[in-house]
Order: structure tokens, then C-alpha cells, then sequence
């Protein structure tokens, strides 16, 4: 076999891991970028699940969630990040239940969500942020993580994107988390386009008001796909059928965003080369989708899901991954670790034949065409 990568570029997975992990397929929001959206004409911003097989509405039951993440296993993982990939934790029938499991079953255990905060309401958002308390840690750490969307300075400027979610509720939400601000680091994120840029400060200090100790800034990168135009307008109808367009930021703005110290994602490394550098592995981060299917980053887990036989077919070496059961629900993170394809992994990522996403996302040899991945950092 060739050559290992070095362990500067790759670091095979170790105890405790990081797990990213879908509870849900379910959301409020209907972003029209978002991929489990369907926002074309006559679509009405519908759920993209009816008309892709491989996106069921779904909630991973709670029973099944604790069956599989045992205090034994969770005494192996250092963080969980509920991100909303396919769906919004917050929505989840036990989204109160599962985060105070976790909590409980392991007192190091830290838990991060994504969400866009305007569901529920300030009566369920307080009591789930005082359960923290009942689990603190004896060293004072904020064992929880919660990150809010707010994408403008006032509905109309929020919703163009973050359609179907109410500001004011969010904020209201985020300030509740805030008054827990001893246990729990609030946080807020705005996705950029060419309407909110601008605003970008205003947005800052409208969250900081609210309780966010640091902001997240990212430009949006979806604009690559066939409701695009020359890869700066996005066009998608809303729930009343109309057109509406979404643009990229402006080139001069990205630019000095650039200067502000944004970086492209996961490309932070300055050695960069063609060969790929697995921040995943570098970070023991784990993807775990709603299904259970266990992969080494988000990259490989969503083209499973958006596309799955187009992403079976055009690697031989993907296409070896359903041969084995990676399935956390029915097979142990060591077993799914050790088996054939993960070992074949770093092998694979040192070869001349890589796989499409690695090439991508986590090579120098795109990364100056994929400005739209800029993010930035803030303390408030």
C-alpha cells in the first residue's frame, strides 16, 4: 500500500471522539438554499423528503437514542454537536429530554446545538436551560453549547432567508439562555448575502443585546446549482409561489470580510497541499446521520443522503462502505472503526485517485474557487 498520510494532514480516530449527530429530519424553517427544500416553482417551499426517497420525516426515537449511547459510550465522546443538517434538534419531541441524558450519563460530556430558535416557547426554553444547572460541572465548566440564527436586523431583512421563523421570538429565546449564561455559552450566526452585508454590525450588537457572547458570520456557498445564475443569484419561489432572489455578496465586500480574518472552512491549515488534510480526523469529529450511517465528515454523510447512487458509482472506494454495517444503531463505534474501509481510508486520501468531496473541500487545489465558505469568529 502507499504511503500513510502523516499525521499532520491525518490522524485516525481516538478516543474520546466528537460526535455530530442528527436526532431528526424535521424543521419550522424553510430555507430555500437548504437541501431538504424544495424551492422551485409551484413547490411552496415544500419538504424536500416527498420527493427524495432517501430524506424520510423522521424523529430517531428517544428510546433508541439512549439504547445506543449508553453512559459506557458516552464516556467515550467528548462532545455532541445536534446540528441541523437534515432537520433542527429543537425540534424533536424530546429535544429537552435527550440533551439532559447526555448531560447526566456522563458529567465531562459537553453538548453544542444548532438551532434557529424560533420554536417552542420562553416557558420550555427556561426550563430546559435551568435543567443545566441540575447537571453542572464541579469545575465550572459550561458544559453546553447554544447557537442561534439570526440573519438581519428586523423580520423582513431575517426572513427573506430564514423564512417561516419569527426575530423577535428568537431573540426572546437567546436572552432566556442568557440569563443561564454561568452553564450554557450563547452564541448566534448569520448566513451572508448581498441584502444583510451591510447590516453585519447592526446584527452583531442586536445580538449581543440579547444575551450572544460571540458571533458567527459565513457567507453563503450554495449558489451552485441550477437555480443560480452565474453563480451570484439564486432564485426560489415562496409559500405564496412568488419569485424572489437571493444574491451573493458583493466581490469587494468579500474581500475586505477577508481581511477581517475570515477564513475559508476547515481550510485554516497553511501547509495545505494536493493531497487532502482531514480536519475531521485531526479533530476525532464524527458524522452520524438520522439514519445511523456513521462517516468521516459531513461532506461524505450529506452526498449520501442528496445523492446516493450518483455517490455509490463514482468511487470504487465509497462504494465499498455498503458492504459493511456502519450503522451506530446496530453496531459498535469500535466495530464500524475497525472494519476494512475505515483502515482503507488513509490509504485512499494518500492516492492519486481521490474522492470527489476530499478534493474538494479539503485540498489547496479548489479551495481560492470556494470563497463563499468564508467565515468569521467574534467575540461580543
Amino acid at each position: 500500500m502507499e504511503q500513510y498520510p502523516d499525521s499532520s494532514r491525518f490522524k485516525f480516530w481516538r478516543e474520546p471522539y466528537n460526535i455530530v449527530l442528527d436526532t431528526t429530519t424535521y424543521c419550522n424553517a424553510k430555507c430555500p438554499q437548504c437541501h431538504r427544500i424544495n424551492s422551485t416553482k409551484d413547490a411552496k417551499l415544500s419538504f424536500q423528503g416527498k420527493i427524495t426517497k432517501d430524506l424520510p420525516l423522521l424523529h430517531v426515537p428517544f428510546e433508541k437514542i439512549k439504547n445506543t449511547f449508553t453512559p459506557n459510550v458516552l464516556n467515550k465522546i467528548n462532545n455532541i454537536q445536534l446540528c441541523p443538517t437534515w432537520g433542527d434538534h429543537m425540534m424533536h419531541p424530546h429535544a429537552s429530554e435527550i440533551i439532559e441524558y447526555f448531560l447526566e450519563s456522563n458529567k465531562y460530556i459537553t453538548v453544542s446545538v444548532n438551532t434557529n430558535g424560533s420554536m417552542r416557547d420562553e416557558l420550555y426554553w427556561w426550563k430546559m436551560c435551568a435543567l443545566v444547572i441540575k447537571n453542572k460541572s464541579r469545575y465550572h465548566q459550561r458544559r453546553v453549547r447554544i447557537q442561534f440564527d439570526i440573519d438581519g436586523i428586523n423580520q423582513e431583512m431575517h426572513s427573506l432567508y430564514r423564512r417561516n421563523t419569527n426575530l423577535q421570538k428568537v431573540l426572546n429565546h437567546m436572552k432566556i439562555a442568557s440569563e443561564f449564561k454561568d452553564y450554557i455559552i450563547v452564541e448566534s450566526q448569520t448566513i451572508l448575502f448581498r441584502h444583510n452585508q451591510d447590516h453585519l454590525k447592526e446584527i452583531e450588537e442586536l445580538c449581543k443585546s440579547h444575551g450572544s457572547q460571540k458571533h458567527t458570520a459565513v457567507i453563503s456557498e450554495r449558489f451552485n446549482c441550477f437555480q443560480s445564475e452565474n453563480n451570484n443569484t439564486y432564485h426560489f419561489y415562496d409559500e405564496n409561489n412568488e419569485k424572489l432572489t437571493l444574491k451573493k455578496v458583493t466581490p469587494e465586500w468579500r474581500l475586505n470580510f477577508k481581511k477581517e480574518g475570515a477564513l475559508i472552512s476547515r481550510q485554516t491549515h497553511a501547509d495545505a497541499t494536493e493531497k487532502p488534510t482531514c480536519g475531521w480526523s485531526l479533530t476525532n469529529a464524527l458524522q452520524i446521520n438520522f439514519n445511523g450511517n456513521v462517516w468521516p465528515c459531513c461532506y461524505f454523510g450529506n452526498s449520501d443522503i442528496m445523492r446516493r447512487q450518483e455517490w455509490k458509482e463514482h468511487h470504487k472506494f465509497i462504494k465499498k462502505y455498503y458492504d459493511y454495517n456502519n450503522n451506530i444503531y446496530e453496531t459498535s463505534i469500535e466495530d464500524i472503526l475497525n472494519n476494512n474501509w475505515w483502515q482503507e481510508l488513509p490509504y485512499t486520501l494518500e492516492s492519486n485517485n481521490l474522492v470527489r468531496q476530499c478534493k474538494m473541500h479539503c485540498t489547496n487545489c479548489t479551495s481560492e474557487n470556494r470563497e463563499s465558505q468564508l467565515r468569521l469568529h467574534k467575540n461580543l
